[in-house]
């Protein structure tokens, strides 16, 4: 049966809906990015001219700028290289700026938008390039060192002289520099002297001889040259007789490892350790915490640059080989100091997402441990937040207890395979498993037909440790199986058509399968021919024999016989790749490619196209999706998790009631609803064969009690009729496929329609003789 036309128009117009459409529509759904924020940003200043332009250096990707306060950053800067480090202002010219280029010196008069080198150390790189720059206030005296060498300027830094050598390696280095702002002074720091002091504008230094602690660095008050600190290995140091004495500033806020200060306008100086950050008001006579705002896995701050609005701006290093998060940039309101809030940058690595329950937690295995948050929230660390060099590679939910999750990977030592459990949503953890030199736990999956047994694949499993594990109580603990040694599997599945079958996949691609819930196993064949790294692995939940495989080499597969003999379904994989398949409508599928787009297929992978433009930056991996609205979870490489509301256009509403022989309705789509597209239709099983169906659409959704279940289609628009397909009186057996093309129209996108099935059928329990189906909410795409 061909649907018309009309039924579109129907649903526009049948309620006199036509000529306001545009105030009913929702806009067409963007994608989102929920974090979490990290990576790492330092030297931080903004344009005089303009508090929205921000430039700062990202370590190891050279300058970045912003035009909006933060929120985006693009590469910037002709002449700068990735190994630049620090920027100062210069304080002659309020567009100017210095920076510290591996072994060159550069200056930009145009906030950053080209560089040209200034000076240059003419050493070996073993030196390690510039260190610190320090600037006078009139900006033509500059001092800059590299670890042996002080370097110093008086005409603005167009020629240089060497005013201070160090013999290379002995010991003894140059560690930091600070000019008096009238420039009659300078100090440096050293390893071994402690504070050296020029009184001649830095033309010659000599050891002050007030400490011998190595002196990480230095400042002087803008308002007296007299009054110095130096940040110390052993803590912060104050003199106020220009260096002759220092005496240490005993107040704990500011205690731990010196790293740097910055003064603001106002006069506040603001000193960073290697924990905190902390300001004082008043030259050090008392200090203040100012780490509110930051996220649990407390970030190393770098700087603190200052907006002419009054605007802070702070810059951190994220923590975990993989987990930048915690790091990047905050913000702070103009004002008395009060909490930060954290605006960028998108670097996470997202290993695996799980939603804990249909509109519930988002639960992220991500380097460094397990993260989660509510539908449109940056995902946060639970307690299972582990140190550097951890990684969770997947991440799966307890389906007898939302609030559970079970979670694999790697601990800091590289090879200590483990497994965690996490209860509460976040709030306890048990560490369940963990074998040193196993490798890492890639992939587990629970038992569809026994909630309480898992299987777990390890890779490598080399040095006698076995590379599939089993659990027996939900995965409070674990069982090795004999004869997996070295098996390195990358992925595990169970079959939900089969009670005990679960199969899996190693690195080489070879494979094996257990029919007793993973305490024996047959290998079934050898090697895959496909020439690359085993990514995936699926049995497909609504067509028995259905499987599916992927590698980095050939691509994605899929076989519809039980691994008898496989298709290739050209789509390109890395190594994070992941294949979702919706769990409520057959034959709907998405996959991550390599070229950094999530694909959509309606046919079991026989075709693609693109879902999702997504700007990531990097490539798409992990997927979830919450069947309660249809959105869509996206995990990237190196740009954190995204969400796109409506990523799938249908959502199932309710469940039927059961017909003739117990089986209840099933109602769903077949291809996608899309401007134009053809395969799009409304399909329905299960109904007793050759009874009458009716098919009710509208506009809207509720939740009436009618029939023994709930009817959704309010208001209701119309119904059809007509005959289920299957033999008649076949219980089970009737099923129908209505297909129709969306039309070319702009004020469709948005549009959301809500159908359900209703099916005579004497026998049914409830009075009115009629089974019913779920419901469907469908939203149009372009």
């Amino acid at each position: 049966m061909k649907m018309p036309l009309s039924f579109v128009c129907a649903v526009l117009g049948g309620l006199g809906l036509s000529a306001s459409l545009s105030d009913q529509l929702e806009p067409h759904s963007e994608p989102q990015a929920l974090g979490p924020l990290g990576g790492s940003a330092r030297s931080i200043f903004t344009d005089p001219a303009d508090p929205s332009e921000i430039v700062l250096i990202r370590p190891s990707q050279g300058l970045w700028r912003s035009t909006d306060a933060g929120i985006t950053f693009t590469p910037h800067g002709a002449g700068l290289s990735a190994a630049v480090t620090h920027l100062y202002a210069d304080p002659a010219d309020p567009e100017g700026l210095w920076a510290l280029d591996g072994l060159e010196l550069k200056h930009s008069s145009d906030f950053g938008a080209t560089w040209t080198t200034r000076h240059t150390t003419n050493v070996s790189p073993f030196v390690g390039g510039f260190k610190q720059l320090a600037l006078s206030g009139s900006g033509d005296e500059l001092l800059a060192i590299d670890a042996f060498n002080i370097w110093r300027s008086i005409d603005g830094g167009d020629t240089w002289a060497n005013v201070g050598s160090l013999v290379p390696f002995a010991g003894e280095v140059y560690h930091s520099v600070a000019y008096s702002t009238d420039g009659g002074t300078a100090y440096v720091g050293t390893r071994l002297q402690g504070v050296l002091k020029s009184t001649d504008g830095g033309a010659s230094f000599a050891d002050a001889g007030a400490f011998s602690t190595w002196t990480q660095c230095l400042t002087v008050s803008p308002g007296d040259p007299d009054t110095v600190f130096a940040g110390t290995f052993s803590g912060l140091l104050k003199s106020t007789d220009g260096g002759v004495t220092f005496a240490p500033i005993t107040d704990p806020v500011a205690a731990g490892n010196s790293e740097w200060f910055v003064w603001e306008p106002d006069g506040r100086l603001w000193y960073g350790t290697l924990q905190t950050v902390v300001h004082s008001p008043d030259e050090g006579a008392t200090w203040f915490d100012a780490t509110g705002g930051w996220p649990v896995n407390t970030p190393v701050p770098y700087h603190v640059g200052f907006a002419s609005d009054g605007t802070r701006y702070l810059g951190c290093n994220g923590g975990g080989l993989y987990d930048q998060s915690g790091g990047g940039l905050y913000r702070m309101a103009p004002g008395t100091p009060g909490d930060w809030e954290h605006i960028g940058f998108l670097t996470a690595l997202i290993r695996d997402i799980a939603v804990a329950e249909p509109g519930g937690l988002r639960v992220v295995g991500i380097g460094g441990g397990v993260y989660a948050g509510g539908p449109g929230e940056s995902p946060t660390p639970t307690v299972w937040h582990a140190d550097f060099g951890a990684d969770t590679r997947t991440v799966a939910v307890d389906p007898s207890d939302p609030t559970r999750w079970v979670t694999g990977g790697v601990g800091a030592f590289v090879d200590n395979a483990q497994i965690a459990v996490v209860t509460g949503n976040g709030a306890a953890a048990v560490k369940t498993y963990e074998v040193f030199g196993a490798g890492i736990v890639m992939d587990l999956d629970f038992d569809p037909h026994d909630p309480e047994r898992l299987v777990a694949g390890v890779y490598p499993g080399e040095f006698g440790t076995a590379s599939i594990i089993r659990s027996k109580d939900g995965g409070d603990s674990w069982i090795d199986v004999p004869g997996t040694t070295g098996w390195g599997a990358f992925a595990v599945a169970f079959d939900p058509h089969t009670p005990g079958l679960v199969v899996q996949l190693s690195s080489d691609n070879s494979w094996a399968a257990s029919a007793d819930s993973g305490q024996t196993w047959t290998t079934l064949q050898p090697p895959w021919p496909g020439g690359g790294t085993a990514v995936l692995l699926e049995f497909d939940p609504f067509a028995p024999g259905v499987i599916y495989r992927g590698e980095t080499g050939s691509g994605l597969w899929r076989s519809d016989d039980s691994a008898a003999t496989w298709t290739p379904l050209g789509v390109p994989l890395h190594a994070d790749s992941h294949l979702l398949l919706h769990p409520q409508f057959p034959d709907l599928m998405w996959v991550a490619d390599t070229l950094g787009r999530v694909l959509v297929s309606t046919d079991r992978g026989d075709s693609f196209q693109v879902a999702l433009d997504i700007p990531l930056g990097s490539n798409a991996g992990a997927l979830a999706l919450d069947t309660a609205d249809g959105t869509l979870l996206v995990g990237s490489t190196s740009a954190s998790m995204w969400e796109l509301p409506g990523g799938c256009p249908v959502v199932r509403l309710g469940e039927g009631t059961a017909g003739t022989g117990g089986f209840v309705p099933r109602h769903h789509i077949t291809g996608l609803p899309q401007l134009g597209a053809p395969g799009f239709g409304i399909a329905g099983s299960g109904f007793l064969g050759g009874t009458t169906v009716f098919l009710a659409y509208g506009l809207g959704q509720t939740d009436l009690p009618a029939f023994g279940g709930s009817f959704h289609v309010d208001p209701l628009v119309d119904v059809l009729a007509f005959p289920a397909g299957g033999p008649a009186g076949a219980a089970g057996q009737g099923a129908f496929s209505i297909p129709f093309t969306v039309p070319v129209d702009p004020l469709l996108v948005g549009v959301t329609i809500t159908t359900q099935c209703g099916a005579v059928d004497a026998g049914v329990a409830h009075v009115d003789g009629i089974a019913l189906s779920n419901a469907l909410a469908i939203t149009f795409h372009n």
